[in-house]
């Protein structure tokens, strides 16, 4: 289960193999909106299967972004809900809560930012067969992010083609920390189902799974248009634009 459930939430990034872009979090910060929501249809084996909605709002008042996530893979019943917050100057967690259902099964994790240290716990309950659960203990080392937290700031991030940055992030669902990179490429013309763009390509690497992630425009606010979960025949593609609304 731990495979799907980790690819409903795709992924993003140790040293960068060209330009490492050390300022990266300011910049990224500073060019997202106030608020939004990342939206997204979830193609598995080809065929609409389920969706994702990433959404964020930024309390500059107390230095904090508020995030939320709410995925489902029909085809395998599984739906995810999760709320959570990080600092937004450093983008280090401060809280997470989520609820993941698959079947009868669902997958409790709750954990906060204690001294330095991430601590909770991750209950598995399944009917009839009892409840397991285990602690989270997991120090929060410097330059840590939050792992959901990547995928919308991937519309911000300041990279150029040839661009790499690392960093340690916390998984909510697993508890546990880990260091992936993302480089930037040329993506090319990429198809999805709300036409075609002219996007540039960020390869999250080091994670379980790994995701391209597909972008629109150069700089500032960009567009995230496709996620590919590699080694998986999963996608996530941007949904058309709404049809104006005729008075």
């Amino acid at each position: 289960m731990k495979t799907i459930l980790t690819a409903l939430l795709p992924a993003i990034a140790v040293a960068g193999a060209a330009a490492a872009r050390d300022d990266w979090r300011a910049g990224a910060v500073a060019a997202l909106p106030q608020s939004g929501e990342m939206h997204l249809q979830l193609i598995n084996n080809d065929e609409a299967d389920g969706f994702m909605r990433l959404g964020w709002v930024r309390d500059d008042e107390n230095g904090i972004i508020r995030f939320y996530d709410r995925s489902m893979l029909a085809s395998q019943e599984i739906y995810e809900t999760m709320a959570g917050s990080i600092h937004a100057d450093t983008l280090a967690p401060i809280d997470v809560a989520v609820r993941f259902h698959q079947q009868s099964a669902i997958l409790s994790v709750e954990a906060a930012a204690q001294d330095g240290v991430m601590v909770g716990r991750r209950t598995f309950t399944q009917p009839l067969a009892g409840q397991q659960s285990a602690e989270i203990n997991t120090p929060v080392t410097d330059g840590m992010v939050m792992r959901a937290a990547v995928f919308f700031l991937s519309q911000t991030l300041p990279l150029e083609p040839g661009d790499s940055i690392g960093f340690d992030w916390f998984s909510s669902l697993a508890g546990a920390a880990g260091t992936v990179t993302i480089t930037a490429f040329e993506g090319g013309a990429v198809d999805t189902i709300a036409g075609r763009f002219d996007t540039l390509r960020l390869e999250l690497r080091g994670a379980s799974p790994e995701n391209d992630i597909y972008v629109t425009g150069n700089d500032g606010l960009r567009q995230v248009v496709r996620i590919d979960v590699i080694g998986q025949p999963m996608r996530f593609e941007a949904y058309p634009a709404p049809e104006p609304v005729v008075e």
